[in-house]
């Protein structure tokens, strides 16, 4: 996307982000609007890219996942394509939810799910338990007071 969002897409895009099945009633009464338009502006920004995915958030739990971790891992070597390789087993698993590269004493944070401790450790063992990585250290969830992707939209 390369338009520059006026002040109804940033109105439009903060409450669909918080609950994208509003109807365009619903959305035209929060941004002052007639329904029409709400439809066809947001017809246009997800045709723009502007958004990306729609998704559902699944509670852990119900999904079955009540476990939560938030795992750092220092790398052995920055060598590209040993930790773009890991980076890539770390992406393709479907329980790390979050992968970011980071600066300081480690070089990536995870967000990893898992059904209990056994499916944990076998995460573990059969990722990061890899010559590239020096070491990880793990944090469990105890609660969770938030968890969003939302962006700020001045």
């Amino acid at each position: 996307m390369t338009r520059v969002l006026d002040k109804l897409d940033r109105a439009l895009l903060m409450c669909l982000q918080w609950d994208n099945l509003q109807t365009a009633d619903r959305l035209a009464e929060q941004v002052g609007r007639s329904s029409s338009a709400v439809a066809r502006r947001v017809r246009r920004l997800r045709a723009e890219g502007a958004i990306e995915v729609e998704t559902a958030v699944l509670s852990d739990t119900a999904a079955g996942h009540p476990l939560s971790a938030v795992i750092h891992v220092q790398l052995e070597s920055h060598v590209p394509h040993e930790s773009n390789r890991l980076r890539q087993r770390l992406i393709a698993h479907p329980q790390v939810q979050l992968c970011l590269d980071i600066a300081g004493a480690f070089d990536i944070v995870l967000l990893v799910v898992a059904a209990d401790m056994e499916v944990f450790n076998a995460f573990t063992l059969s990722v990061l338990e890899q010559p590239v990585v020096r070491r990880f250290e793990t944090s469990f969830v105890k609660k969770r007071h938030k968890a969003t992707l939302a962006v700020p939209l001045g």
